[in-house]
């Protein structure tokens, strides 16, 4: 595996890794009143455009670490409708 590809996957697994501290927090505390709600529907939205455009380009990096992003995001987006 070449440098290119490994940077794109370490920069994947830092995206991906940052969105589970808001995961966990949602879940734990059942709270997410202070999420933008328009933020995470552009966002997942954007990821699950990211991860279609990748798989069609064969960017392999940016299609697996965004398809391992997407339940994240989704995720606090169902929080968020759940809990408001």
């Amino acid at each position: 595996m070449d440098g290119v590809i490994l940077l794109g996957y370490l920069a994947g697994i830092l995206l991906t890794i940052s969105l589970i501290p808001q995961v966990l927090q949602s879940w734990r505390t059942k709270s997410t009143k202070d999420i933008s709600l328009w933020r995470y529907v552009i966002y997942t939205t954007g990821i699950a455009l990211l991860v279609i455009y990748a798989f069609l380009v064969n960017d392999m990096p940016v299609a697996v670490m965004n398809a391992i992003a997407l339940p994240l995001a989704l995720s606090v987006l169902y929080l968020k409708m759940k809990y408001g």
